[in-house]
């Protein structure tokens, strides 16, 4: 089977899930190919940098402005038909990639993805299953196109939204986000956090700050530290190195002499020494084994990325959040507060709903089982074997497309008249 993933590098997420798939294909299916393209960056590279710039842009600088676009074009509306009208017209820009790998399925992984795949289907007759992976935790209008075979969600919830959007319920599939395999492995969780030279009888608190959101999380950190609660702390800053260095200030400034190393090693640990005692804390920059340091901790303060929240509810991680964006971050945080897997934390003295979790440990245990009961287990292997499925089904009704025929096609591909887009 040769899967091609089209994914879109508006936020992170999209491409951490397309590279979890990938990797599950190459260490589970030998006999398959698979190729992740970022759809964008395939059609232009100014294109690309426009979009996803602007993307960060107005998610940083003005988040009000872009819940307000995120939900015009959930609904017929003129900045709807505008965005449709542009992805038609780029969409052939793809057809050369179609040809040149000629996929047996395409999964796409955000929703300008999931309109071109449709677009170059429809227009250019071929008849290749496609997948919309909807990577949130609420449906949008354009992950819903005609010639969509399966939609792949996160919970039952979106089904009644997918139907609602014309959707036929047997072609949806509840698995979950799919997520890097090394989340499903079974770790000794007192083996580890010896390992991390960290306490096992402290609670664990995960600091992550993705790519917003940074000067929140500092903040949140520098005054949790100072509330009596007992605890210990890892925070990851990813590859910003400037968030790294303002916490690596701090606990050079805040702790006792020869109690502190700027150094990463794998058990060193830290000590922030405030008016409530000694808080320790890991702090490393980026690593290659996140799901070890879910693994161990208690609870997470994060931003609600619809990958992040997959990997904390596999982790069985609550979570604290923080600065969730008007659009798919505020659905997600509404769908996680909603079943107890998480809590908002508000913008005057986060630090206190944090504070009052760690002093209850029935609340932390209540959480903690409301993410097992929403775990959907192995999500990237279900998705796989949707379109492995969805592929035999192509077979057998003789639909998959002739190589020569696109070929034919390809050969029409310049003489196509942007009129008629």
């Amino acid at each position: 089977m040769r899967i091609l993933i089209l994914y879109a590098s508006t936020g992170g997420g999209h491409k951490r899930t397309s590279a979890a798939m990938k990797k599950y294909i190459e260490e589970s299916r030998p006999n398959d190919v698979v190729r992740m393209v970022d759809a964008l960056e395939q059609i232009s590279h100014i294109y690309n940098k426009t979009i996803s710039e602007g993307y960060e842009l107005m998610v940083k600088a003005a988040p009000k402005f872009f819940g307000t676009v995120y939900n015009q074009t959930n609904k017929d509306s003129t900045i709807n038909d505008l965005a449709v009208k542009i992805q038609h017209r780029l969409a052939k820009k793809l057809l050369p990639l179609m040809v040149e790998f000629r996929p047996d399925v395409i999964i796409t992984v955000q929703a300008f993805c999931v309109d071109m795949a449709a677009r170059i289907k429809s227009k250019y007759k071929m008849d290749i299953p496609i997948i919309s992976l909807i990577t949130d935790f609420a449906t949008h209008k354009m992950y819903v196109q005609d010639g969509v075979d399966a939609y792949v969600v996160s919970n039952s919830e979106m089904v009644n939204s997918l139907k609602e959007l014309g959707v036929d319920e047997t072609a949806i599939q509840v698995s979950g986000i799919p997520i890097d395999p090394d989340f499903y492995h079974d770790f000794d969780k007192q083996a580890l956090i010896r390992k991390f030279g960290l306490n096992p009888d402290l609670p664990i608190v995960l600091f992550m700050a993705g790519s917003f959101g940074v000067k929140a999380i500092f903040k949140i950190y520098l005054h949790l530290v100072e509330t009596s609660a007992e605890f210990q702390a890892i925070v990851i800053t990813g590859k910003n190195k400037r968030l790294y260095d303002e916490f690596d200030y701090l606990l050079e400034e805040n702790s006792e002499s020869g109690e502190t190393s700027p150094s990463q090693t794998e058990n060193s640990v830290r000590y922030y020494i405030g008016n409530y005692g000694v808080k320790p804390t890991k702090l490393l920059y980026f690593v290659d084994n996140i799901q070890e340091y879910m693994y161990i901790s208690d609870l997470i303060v994060t931003k609600p990325g619809g990958l992040t929240v997959s990997e904390s509810i596999a982790s069985v991680l609550p979570m604290a959040i923080f600065s969730a964006f008007p659009g798919q971050e505020a659905d997600n945080a509404d769908y996680l507060e909603k079943y107890n897997m998480a809590v908002r934390l508000p913008k005057k003295n986060p630090e206190k709903v944090i504070h009052e979790i760690l002093l209850n440990p029935e609340k932390l245990e209540s959480m903690k089982n409301a993410c097992r009961e929403h775990n959907k287990g192995n999500s990237v292997k279900q998705m796989i074997e949707l379109a492995e499925n969805l592929v035999k089904s192509y077979h057998i009704r003789n639909k998959t497309y002739d190589p020569d025929l696109v070929k034919e096609i390809f050969s029409q591909y310049y003489s196509v008249n942007d009129d008629e887009e």
